[in-house]
């Protein structure tokens, strides 16, 4: 048997109660933040691994294998290029390898890499480069003009953003630099470089903050659920989500008859 709900010409059948509009809105606004719910094992699995060292580099090439694998993932070059007469010309550089026919890639702009501050995240959002990223030069011009510049030219603390490749998957890291020096002896430019750690997200394609070397990465911190005109949903709720079409089912109920299960 049914009877006419207020305000409608629906039908209300005996025993339920009509659902408020509210219910609606919510239902709705919670849709696509209730699917990702089912993401969370995976980010509560996310983790920084993070490798101290203290190396400095100011002649040759310093290899980089930030998940300890057996293979090179980035390799930093400090070169000097000796022109005619006093043209001389020494880079620092950094170079993603070949894995399989993809190319890990540096973070940067017009071949220049960026020199991340602590703190900035790294992560899907950003540009990336696959080919050789220009650190720091130092530029003697027939000993009339000397020229130093460069993104970590003279920098302390700048970190390199990095996008590698595991096991046909995209992770993101990155390189500390606690000094880059560039400058002459005498006529001759020099430059050093002293590398203090590395990190990498173990997670594909979530991103991570510069500098946080142990426990979750900045991708685990969920963001807020819904618009931010919707009252905040209580634990209970999140689990009801996360259980599916059930879950909504009984939220449904909840929210009609105004009392939790």
């Amino acid at each position: 048997m049914t009877q006419p709900c207020p305000n409608s010409k629906t039908p209300c059948h005996e025993g339920t109660t009509r659902r408020s509009d509210g219910l609606e809105k919510r239902l709705l606004a919670y849709a696509a933040a209730g699917a990702g719910l089912f993401a969370i094992p995976q980010l509560l699995n996310a983790e920084v691994i993070y490798t101290p060292v203290n190396l400095t580099l100011s002649n040759g090439q310093l290899a980089i294998d930030l998940n300890h694998d057996g293979v090179v993932d980035f390799v930093v070059n400090d070169r000097s290029v000796r022109g005619s007469c006093c043209f001389y010309t020494r880079n620092l550089s950094v170079d993603g390898m070949f894995v399989g026919s993809s190319q890990n890639s540096v973070e940067g702009l017009a071949l220049n890499a960026s020199a991340l501050k602590r703190g900035a995240v790294v992560g899907p959002q950003d540009l990336f480069l696959a080919a050789p990223m220009r650190m720091a030069t130092a530029f003697n011009d027939s000993n009339s003009f000397f020229y130093v510049f460069g993104p970590f030219a003279n920098k302390t603390d700048r970190s390199l953003g990095l996008r590698f490749i595991i096991k046909g998957e995209t992770h993101y890291g990155w390189a500390t630099f606690s000094v880059v020096h560039a400058g002459f002896t005498g006529s001759i430019p020099v430059i050093s470089a002293t590398l203090t750690g590395y990190a990498y997200e173990t997670v594909a394609d979530r991103p991570l903050v510069v500098g946080r070397t142990k426990g979750p990465s900045a991708a685990t911190i969920a963001p807020s659920v819904g618009p931010e005109s919707a009252a905040p949903l209580p634990a209970a709720t999140l689990g009801l989500l996360a259980m599916g079409s059930p879950g909504l089912s009984v939220w449904r109920e909840e929210e009609a008859t105004g009392s939790p299960q």
